[in-house]
C-alpha cells in the first residue's frame, strides 16, 4: 500500500521544512510507504528554491511539480491529483493549519471501513470573524438549493481518497473546476471527520474575502443553471408588468390627459429594468465566459519543472 501525500504551495518558504520534518516525524516508519507530492503554484518566493534542497536531501519518495506562473488552487490541486502514485491520496496544505496526524486517522477509518471510498474533514468549530462565518453560510444554503449535488457545510479540500476517486476526478475534462463540487458530483461513499484547524505557522492567507466571493461564483456557476432561468423569469415578469403598465399610462392618459404627471414613474420604472437587464446580462456572461475558457481547450496549467526522487 502505497499512500501519496498532495501539498498545495504558493509562497511557502518559511512552511515548506516545518512541513516535511513534521510529517516525516508524525509518520515514523509508514515514510517508507509514503510518497509526497509538492505543487509549487507559480510561487514568487523562495519556495521552489527549498523544494529543490529538500528533494535533493531526501531519502523518501517525492515529487515537485512546479508550474510556469501561478494557475491557481484548483490547478494545484489536479496537478497534485494526475502525479500521485498511491493506493490512497491526501490532500493537506503545507501551512500546518491542517495537522498530518489528521491524515493517519482518515487512513485507520478507510481501513476499517471498505464501505468508504473517501474521508473528508470538516470544521466542528469555525474560527473566522463571524462576517465571514455568515457569507459562507448563505453560499452553502444557496448552492444546495441551486445544484443537484450535496455539499457538506465547513467540508475542506482536507481529505483521503482512494484511486478510484483519484481516477474519477482526474478524468473529468473540464478545465472551470471548482473541486468541493467536483468532489460531491463524482459521487462515492464519504465519511466526514471533524477536526480543528490550528493557527498559521508562518505567512498570512491568500484568500481575500473577494477571491472567496469570486470562488463562490465560479462554484455556483459549474454546478447549476438555476440562475439562468432566474433571470429568464425576471425578464417574463418584467414583460407581464410593461404591458400592465402600458394599458394602466394609456388609459390614464385617455382619462386624464396629463402624460407628465408620471415623469418620476417613469424614470424609477427606467432604472429598474436597466438594473435588472444589466444583471441578468451579467448571470449569461459568467456562463459565456466560462463556456469561452471551456472551448479554448488550453490546458489547466503549465509545468516548468517536474522532480521525481524515484528518477534519481
Amino acid at each position: 500500500m502505497l499512500l501519496s501525500v498532495v501539498i498545495p504551495c504558493y509562497n511557502e518558504e518559511e512552511n515548506i521544512r516545518l512541513f516535511y520534518k513534521t510529517i516525516v516525524q508524525v509518520f515514523g516508519p509508514m515514510m517508507k510507504n509514503t510518497e509526497l507530492v509538492f505543487v509549487n503554484d507559480g510561487s514568487t518566493d523562495g519556495t521552489m528554491e527549498h523544494l529543490h534542497k529538500l528533494h535533493n536531501k531526501t531519502p523518501y519518495k517525492m515529487k515537485v511539480v512546479g508550474f510556469s506562473r501561478n494557475f491557481g488552487k484548483e490547478a494545484a490541486l489536479l496537478a497534485g491529483l494526475r502525479n500521485a502514485s498511491g493506493d490512497f491520496v491526501a490532500i493537506i496544505d503545507a501551512d500546518l493549519q491542517q495537522r498530518p496526524e489528521y491524515i493517519l486517522q482518515m487512513l485507520e477509518i478507510l481501513n476499517e471501513h471498505p464501505e468508504y471510498d473517501a474521508v473528508a474533514a470538516y470544521q466542528d468549530k469555525r474560527k473566522e470573524g463571524r462576517v465571514l462565518t455568515f457569507f459562507k453560510d448563505c453560499f452553502y444554503k444557496i448552492i444546495d438549493k441551486v445544484t443537484d449535488v450535496e455539499m457538506v457545510r465547513a467540508a475542506s479540500d482536507f481529505r483521503l481518497l482512494r484511486r478510484n476517486v483519484v481516477d474519477a476526478i482526474c478524468n473529468l475534462p473540464e478545465k472551470c473546476r471548482f473541486s468541493k463540487g467536483i468532489f460531491s458530483w463524482v459521487g462515492f461513499n464519504t465519511y466526514y471527520m471533524p477536526y480543528v484547524v490550528e493557527e498559521r505557522m508562518y505567512g498570512t492567507t491568500k484568500w481575500s474575502f473577494w477571491k472567496l466571493f469570486a470562488y463562490a461564483i465560479d462554484g455556483i456557476v459549474a454546478f447549476s443553471t438555476t440562475p439562468l432561468v432566474v433571470a429568464s423569469f425576471i425578464g417574463l415578469l418584467l414583460c407581464v408588468v410593461s404591458v400592465v403598465l402600458m394599458f394602466v399610462i394609456v388609459i390614464k392618459t385617455l382619462i386624464w390627459g396629463d402624460p407628465v404627471a408620471g415623469y418620476p414613474t417613469i424614470v424609477s420604472l427606467l432604472l429598474l429594468t436597466s438594473g435588472i437587464q444589466l444583471l441578468c446580462t451579467g448571470i449569461i456572461g459568467q456562463y459565456l465566459a466560462k463556456n469561452y475558457t471551456e472551448t479554448k481547450n488550453r490546458p489547466v496549467y503549465v509545468v516548468k519543472d517536474l522532480l521525481d526522487s524515484s528518477k534519481k
